[in-house]
């Protein structure tokens, strides 16, 4: 038995699953994570993400249903996987088993037709990056040189993910729609995958005052492995790189806002020390050996993540 338990709020593991050399359910050579090394790690719940590629967002809604049915699929198949639909599904977290939230990483599955988003709610969704980097229907991407916010239909979009208890993820949103999502979501942000701006000054990682706002919505941010997201030196990125942006986040408003976004199988590379999912077990003892308590480790690793969850599903 492991000390640690663990809940990872972003991979693009789906994008693996049709690769012949892949199977989901056994221990692979590629990739950061399969349902093997998952039990293996002790994550007990992944986010899973729905992303579609940019050369095939001319059939979005195609690739993000067909996305979407492959994690279905596979939770038919291995007892070991479940979809977590609601918060009394987070009762069923436990050792051996990995529970699976469904997330949208882009606005473009549902173009500009509302409908589609009670859709995918119907099928388990239960997240959604607003946009990955770029414009779309609902807002503008932090990739757009002169970036605005949520359109009016992305104003209804929030709105209406915020009637079905859905959670809005601010992770590659342009400034001006982060703070739209502030002012028209009422509900805790979640930044799924991104880091400390202070830290690092990639356009991806949030300001002290958008983690600050995020903190005052009883949010939470997940913490992303890229080494380019984590220092300006991303060749020196190690696991105390990781361990000093959860430090600075915990300092400025508190550990309870801090979590695990690591983007497996979405990255090309890793810090130093981490290669894929079962390493965490280097970060849990690293974040000790850095004088964090044993409480404040769980509450990264994962009580943190269960508490946003209870509150947000």
């Amino acid at each position: 038995m492991k000390d640690y338990r663990i809940i990872d709020g972003h991979c693009d593991t789906l994008l693996l699953f049709d690769k012949p050399e892949y199977d989901f359910h056994n221990k692979n050579q590629i990739g950061h994570i399969d349902m093997d090394r998952l039990v293996s790690a002790n994550v007990l719940l992944q986010f899973f993400a729905v992303f579609i590629e940019t050369n095939l967002l001319h059939k979005a809604l195609e690739e993000g249903l067909t996305l979407t049915n492959k994690l279905l699929a596979a939770i038919e198949k291995d007892s070991r996987l479940f979809l977590i639909k609601d918060a009394d599904d987070l009762n069923k977290l436990t050792t051996g088993k990995v529970g699976a939230l469904l997330s949208l990483e882009g606005g473009e599955v549902i173009n500009k037709n509302i409908a589609l988003l009670d859709v995918y709610h119907r099928l388990g969704v239960r997240a959604l990056t607003l946009t990955w980097n770029h414009r779309n229907e609902i807002c503008d991407g932090i990739g757009e040189e002169s970036a605005g916010g949520l359109t009016t239909f992305g104003k209804s979009v929030v709105k209406r993910m915020e009637q079905l208890k859905m959670i809005v993820d601010i992770s590659h949103l342009s400034i001006k729609g982060f703070w739209d999502c502030i002012e028209h979501y009422n509900g805790s942000i979640l930044a799924s995958h991104s880091n400390a701006k202070s830290l690092c000054g990639n356009r991806r990682n949030l300001d002290d005052n958008q983690i600050k706002a995020i903190a005052e919505t009883q949010g939470l941010i997940g913490i992303n492995f890229l080494p380019n997201f984590l220092s300006d030196n991303p060749e020196e990125v190690t696991i105390d790189t990781l361990i000093d942006h959860m430090s600075y986040i915990g300092d400025l408003v508190g550990i309870q806002y801090v979590g695990l976004g690591s983007d497996f199988d979405g990255v090309g590379s890793l810090p130093r020390g981490i290669n894929d999912v079962t390493d965490l077990e280097k970060l849990y003892f690293r974040m000790l050996e850095r004088g964090f308590s044993k409480e404040d480790v769980e509450k990264v690793l994962y009580s943190n993540f269960y508490n946003y969850l209870t509150r947000s599903l």
